[in-house]
C-alpha cells in the first residue's frame, strides 16, 4: 500500500525533511558531468522556492537532501513581485520570465483586485513547498539527462521519500552526518571532504552557502564565514570522533570487505550528545545504512512523533492509538519513528 507523505505542521515557523530520489531501476545516471549538473539545479530551485539546504550528497544512482522548508504563508507574503520575478529568473529562461513579467504587470493594471492576485498566487504556489521543490528538480535534470543521452521516458521512481524531522540539534547532525558519509560507506573516498558532490565536501573546499546550512543546524543565523573553523571542528568530530581506524592494521580498506573501517567518538563529542537527550553515539550510527533515516516518515522523539501521529491518524488510515515506534536498530536511544521497521537495513 502507497504510504502518505508526511508533512510538517503547516502553522509551524519551518519544517525539515530529508529527501531522498533513486533513479529508475537503480541505474547509474550520475556521472562527473551529471552529478555537476545536479548541483547547478538543486541551488537554483533551491533558491527560487526558498528552501534551506544543510547539506546535501549526490551518488550513483540517488541522491540526499536535507533541508528546511519556511512557513509558506508567511514566506510568500513576504516577496514582492521584484523578488519573485528574480527567484524566477533562476530557473526560467529569459524569454519565458520576459512573458510571466508582462502577464504580472498587465493583471496589475487590468484586474489588481482579481486577475493579478490569482495569477501571483500561481507563480507563488511553486515556493516553500516541498513536494513542488523535489518535482521540479527532479524534471529539470531528467530532462537535461535524456536530451544528453538521447532517451525518452521517466528517469527516476515515481515517488521520492521523505522524512520529517523533529527541529533538534542531535536529530539534524545525526541526519546531515548520516547524508555527508554517503561516500565514506560506499568505498568512494575515506573522507568525506574530498568527495565533491556532498554538502560537507563544499563547504570544507570553501563555498559560503554549504557552510552557513551546516552552521543552520546548530542554531548559527547569520552565517559568518569567521565562525566556520569552530563549527567545522564541532562537525566535524561528530562525523569522525577520535578518527577512523581499521579493523586490521595492515587493512588499506576504504569501507567495504574484510578491511571495514570503525568510527570512534571523542569523549567530548559523546558528552555533548548525552546532554542533548538520546544517548546518541552519532559517529557509530551514521557509519551504516540504516532504514529509519530514509523510510520512518517522522524521526525525533518520542513525544514529538507522538504529535505528528496525531495530526495524521487519519491519513496514515491506520487503527493504532499510539504513533511512536522505537527503531530495532541498536544504539538509537530514545529516539522513534514513526512506523515499524519489521526488518533491519
Amino acid at each position: 500500500m502507497r504510504r502518505a507523505r508526511i508533512l510538517g505542521d503547516a502553522s509551524a515557523e519551518a519544517n525539515s525533511y530529508h529527501l531522498m530520489s533513486r533513479a529508475i531501476e537503480g541505474r547509474f545516471v550520475f556521472d562527473e558531468l551529471g552529478k555537476e549538473r545536479f548541483r547547478e539545479l538543486l541551488e537554483a530551485h533551491a533558491e527560487m522556492a526558498g528552501i534551506e539546504v544543510f547539506t546535501w550528497c549526490c551518488m550513483s544512482n540517488h541522491f540526499h537532501i536535507l533541508v528546511q522548508v519556511p512557513n509558506a504563508q508567511m514566506g510568500r507574503a513576504a516577496l514582492d513581485d521584484r523578488e519573485l520575478l528574480r527567484r524566477l529568473g533562476l530557473v526560467m529562461k529569459k524569454e519565458r520570465l520576459k512573458e510571466v513579467r508582462q502577464v504580472l504587470e498587465m493583471m496589475k493594471e487590468q484586474s489588481p483586485d482579481r486577475g493579478y492576485r490569482e495569477y501571483r498566487e500561481r507563480l507563488l504556489a511553486r515556493m516553500f513547498d516541498v513536494s513542488v521543490f523535489m518535482r521540479e528538480l527532479k524534471q529539470r535534470f531528467a530532462q537535461w539527462h535524456n536530451k544528453r543521452v538521447r532517451r525518452k521516458g521517466p528517469l527516476f521512481d515515481d515517488r521520492f521519500k521523505s522524512v520529517l524531522l523533529e527541529d533538534d540539534e542531535t536529530v539534524l547532525l545525526t541526519m546531515a552526518a548520516y547524508i555527508d558519509l554517503n561516500p565514506v560507506r560506499a568505498g568512494l573516498v575515506r573522507d568525506p571532504k574530498d568527495y565533491r558532490w556532498n554538502g560537507y565536501g563544499e563547504a570544507v573546499a570553501g563555498k559560503a552557502r554549504r557552510r552557513a546550512g551546516l552552521m543552520r543546524i546548530y542554531g548559527e543565523e547569520s552565517g559568518d564565514g569567521r565562525k566556520w573553523k569552530q563549527y567545522h571542528a564541532w562537525y566535524r568530530s561528530v562525523l569522525y570522533g577520535a578518527g577512523e581506524e581499521p579493523e586490521s592494521p595492515n587493512s588499506d580498506s576504504v569501507g567495504r570487505g574484510t578491511g571495514r573501517w570503525r568510527v570512534g567518538v571523542s569523549s567530548g563529542a559523546a558528552e555533548r550528545v548525552r546532554r542533548q537527550q538520546g544517548h546518541l553515539n552519532i559517529a557509530e550510527v551514521t557509519r551504516v545504512r540504516v532504514r529509519y533515516f530514509t523510510e520512518s516518515l517522522a524521526f525525533g522523539s518520542r513525544e514529538w512523533v507522538e504529535r505528528v501521529f496525531a495530526r495524521n491518524r487519519e491519513k496514515m488510515r491506520v487503527k493504532r492509538e499510539r504513533g511512536a515506534r522505537k527503531p530495532r536498530e541498536e544504539g538509537l536511544g530514545d529516539w522513534r519513528g514513526l512506523i515499524d521497521l519489521r526488518n533491519r537495513a
